[in-house]
């Protein structure tokens, strides 16, 4: 019996959970749907503000899939701006 071939080009799944604790170093995004930008490894990061207090603050998005939602900024990752 063959087994089915596998998707090379699908990133493995990473847990929300995981993403919350690993290192990142996010940059500025011109986009109003993702207003923060990460490279990790081979996956592209994005953060979106929400309609906080409605909602909660953030979104964290792996490859344009949303993960989860959280409100406070994880301590391991770190904000570049324009001119630091």
């Amino acid at each position: 019996m063959k087994q089915p071939l596998m998707d090379a080009n699908r990133p493995p799944h990473v847990s929300f959970e995981d993403c919350l604790r690993s290192v990142a170093k996010w940059s500025r995004a011109n986009r109003p749907a993702a207003q923060w930008r990460s490279q990790v490894g081979p996956d592209i990061w994005t953060v979106r503000v929400n309609d906080f207090p409605e909602d909660h603050l953030n979104t964290l998005f792996v490859n344009d899939e949303a993960l989860g939602n959280f409100d406070d900024w994880p301590r391991q990752w770190s904000r570049v701006t324009a001119g630091s």
